[in-house]
Parts: structure tokens; C-alpha cells; sequence
């Protein structure tokens, strides 16, 4: 089993789970949820097992972050996939299938394994997820009136009322197979914990907004961003998520193009002094903001672009706001260096302030299009979108050439 290196500081998925921030939750999905469905399919299920198990997995680790129960020194990354396997055969075992074969586990690994929750918290959580979807599937009265009790049952409130009067209760927990673990409570503990805490039901929603986002393949619009960034969100509207079978048969072509034409800037310092030049204005910014990029500068320098890619990415916390474009926009440019044009489109849709950045904007979109179509050839089409795109908005010489060139080589191959 192995795992695509984490973009993100350990601390930053830590802290944003424990906050159940969907930006975060949406960052692990782009990054483990392939993998971590493969090595679910590895240890005896399908892909589709391993996207449910995954799913299972983001919220019990951000349930036991926010409840101080995560491990310490455990890198997210791991503990995720881990866990998404040992929920996936535990299920497998609850329901009496055939025991799937225990996956070859390092030293490391076998060290995460022992510090997982045992099986009746994992079976728990799995009853707290059935109960939330169960519980979104009910007529919106029903949905009423079973969190109206789950909420008073919560506070302590002892209530006068049994299945059979309340018919809406009693079907809901028909469509759960749920008998209460408390004789005196009308839902288990762990159901109550499902329909009210508020933590899980942030990271759930997270989760759900994703999911239904792979279905359909359309992401939301955000109505803070100006016209400019909608144009780029429609091209993500149309982009498909990766599959394995492409992974597979993937055609290479447009690896070559993308290979000739991605000349990414020397330096990020000398770019941005180049990229300011010209601005009436200067630009001032907090010291520290320097002082990261210039950090970050000299590991863009040395070619060492995980740990530019830290820095940048720590620029996210609030006292680096007046920098965070820059930031995002050096990071889409640094996650094209490790292969992550994903990561590359998602830094550019939460720039702000596209404008600013002119048409490298549109240039290093088509070229993130270009990338997702070296790795899957169903991306062809969005990259040559992207590309008579970034054509119609360039009036650098050197670059129309390039788009020109791009776009034959794509239409002949």
C-alpha cells in the first residue's frame, strides 16, 4: 500500500478537520481518495467499496480530532487509508462475508493499525452513518419530528412516547434496523449522536457536497467571485474525475505536448518582481509575507517543490492575507511541478483577484487541462477548450505560437 506524498503540513489537515472546514476535506479528497480506493480494492473489495470506506474514513478521523482522541505524530494521509481498510474488512465480518486477506503491512504501518479504534467504535460510527443517511431519505415531516425528539432526548429530556404513537419514528427506525442499546431511550446513543452533533454533521455535509459533485460532475458557483472566475469554474464544470481504468490505458500523447510547452518561471521572487514592475502603485505587504517567500524561493530554486509547495500552503492562515493570491497563485504553478494539475485548478479558482495575474491565468489553466490529458485522454477536449481559451486572451507572441502549436498537435493526435 502506498500513498501519493501529502501537499498540505500535517498540522494544516489536522486543524481544518477539527474545524470541520470544507475546504480542507475537499483538499484530502483531491489528493488520497484515488489511492485510497485502489488499496481498498487491493485488500479484497471494489472501487466502489473503497469511495464509500474512504468517505467513512474522512469523518471518523475528523470525529476523533475534534474529540482529542487522534493519535499523535500520525500523518493524516496514513491514518486514513488504514483506517478506510480496517472499516471495509470489519464490515465484510459484521455482515459474515468471506474474510478478505489481511494487506502486507510495513513496520510503520503495523504500528498506525494497533492505534486504530477498536471494533465496537468502528462498528458505532458505521451506525451513525447508516442513521444520517437513513435519516435524509425520510419524508421531510418525518425528518421533523425525529430530530425534534433526538434533540430533546439529547438534553437529558425523558419522553412520554413510544413507536407505535408516533408513526414517523417507527418508520425510521425500521429503515435502520436500529433497537435501542438503552431501555429507556427511544434512540440508541449513537443515533442521537448522528442526527445532532453539529461537528459531524459539518464534515458529513462536506462530504456529501463532494459526492455529489463526482455524480454529477458540476462544481457550485461561488457568488463572491467576479466574471472572470466564472469563466474558469464553467471549464470545471465539465471536467470528469479520474477512473482507473483510464489510469491504465491512459494515451501518452499529450504528455509530449504538455512536456515541450510547460516552461514554468525561474524563480519566484525574480517573477513577481518582473510581474510587479510595471504596477503604478507598489504593493506593500507585511514583512512576513517576505520573509515566506523568500522561503519558499529557495526551495523553488533547488527544485525541491514539496517542501515550496509547505510554505506556500502555510500561507493560508489569516495573517498572510494580504498575500494569499500570490501565494495560490506561485502554489498552482509549484503542484504542476509534482504532477497535481487538479491541485492546480482548485488554487486558481480561490484566487480572489484574478485580474491581477492578466493571461498567465488562462496559460497555466490550459496547461493544467493539458496535464489531466497526458493522464486521462477523455480530458482532450476540455484541453483544447482550455487552450483556444487561453489563444483568445494572450497577446505574448512567444505563448500564441505555443497555443497554435498545442492545439494542432492535440487535433492530430
Amino acid at each position: 500500500m502506498s500513498l501519493p506524498t501529502a501537499i498540505f503540513p500535517n498540522e494544516t489537515y489536522i486543524d481544518g478537520l477539527r474545524a470541520a472546514e470544507a475546504s480542507v476535506v475537499e483538499s484530502l479528497y483531491n489528493e488520497f481518495r484515488i489511492s485510497i480506493a485502489k488499496d481498498v480494492e487491493g485488500a479484497g473489495g471494489s472501487y466502489a467499496d473503497g469511495a464509500v470506506f474512504f468517505r467513512v474514513a474522512v469523518i471518523q478521523t475528523a470525529t476523533l480530532i475534534h474529540n482529542d482522541q487522534f493519535p499523535s505524530n500520525i500523518p493524516v494521509e496514513a491514518f486514513l487509508r488504514c483506517l478506510a481498510i480496517r472499516q471495509f474488512q470489519d464490515w465484510r465480518e459484521e455482515k459474515n462475508q468471506e474474510p478478505v486477506s489481511m494487506p502486507v503491512l510495513s513496520e510503520e504501518d503495523r504500528l498506525l493499525w494497533a492505534k486504530l479504534p477498536e471494533i465496537p467504535e468502528l462498528r458505532s460510527f458505521r451506525g451513525m452513518m447508516k442513521a444520517k443517511r437513513e435519516f435524509y431519505r425520510l419524508e421531510t415531516e418525518d425528518q421533523r419530528q425525529v430530530l425534534s425528539m433526538a434533540n430533546h432526548i439529547a438534553l437529558g429530556e425523558q419522553l412520554a412516547i413510544t413507536e407505535k404513537e408516533n408513526p414517523a419514528l417507527a418508520r425510521y427506525k425500521k429503515s435502520i434496523g436500529s433497537e435501542t442499546d438503552d431501555s429507556d431511550s427511544l434512540l440508541a446513543t449513537h443515533i442521537i449522536k448522528a442526527l445532532t452533533d453539529r461537528h459531524f454533521h459539518q464534515v458529513w455535509s462536506a462530504c456529501d457536497a463532494i459526492e455529489q459533485r463526482l455524480k454529477s460532475a458540476q462544481v457550485p458557483d461561488n457568488k463572491e467571485n467576479k466574471t472572470i472566475r466564472y469563466a474558469f469554474l464553467t471549464l470545471l464544470l465539465l471536467t470528469l474525475g479520474y477512473t482507473i481504468a483510464t489510469w491504465f490505458f491512459r494515451d501518452r500523447s499529450p504528455a509530449e505536448v504538455y512536456e515541450q510547452n510547460f516552461q514554468p518561471p525561474k524563480g519566484i521572487l525574480s517573477d513577481m518582481e518582473q510581474r510587479y514592475a510595471k504596477d503604478s502603485v507598489a504593493l506593500e505587504r507585511p514583512e512576513i509575507c517576505a520573509i515566506a517567500f523568500a522561503e519558499a524561493d529557495a526551495s523553488y530554486q533547488k527544485k525541491d517543490w514539496r517542501a515550496a509547495a509547505s510554505v506556500l500552503a502555510g500561507m493560508m492562515e489569516d495573517e498572510y492575507q494580504p498575500c494569499q493570491s500570490d501565494a495560490l497563485f506561485y502554489l498552482a504553478i509549484v503542484a504542476l511541478q509534482l504532477e497535481r494539475p487538479e491541485l492546480t485548478l482548485e488554487c486558481i479558482s480561490k484566487i480572489e483577484d484574478l485580474e491581477r495575474f492578466g493571461e498567465d491565468i488562462y496559460w497555466y489553466m490550459a496547461l493544467a487541462y493539458v496535464k489531466k490529458a497526458a493522464i486521462d485522454p477523455s480530458e482532450k477536449e476540455m484541453a483544447q477548450r482550455a487552450l483556444e481559451r487561453a489563444l483568445s486572451n494572450t497577446e505574448i507572441p512567444e505563448r500564441r505560437m505555443q497555443a497554435e502549436k498545442m492545439l494542432e498537435e492535440l487535433a492530430e493526435k
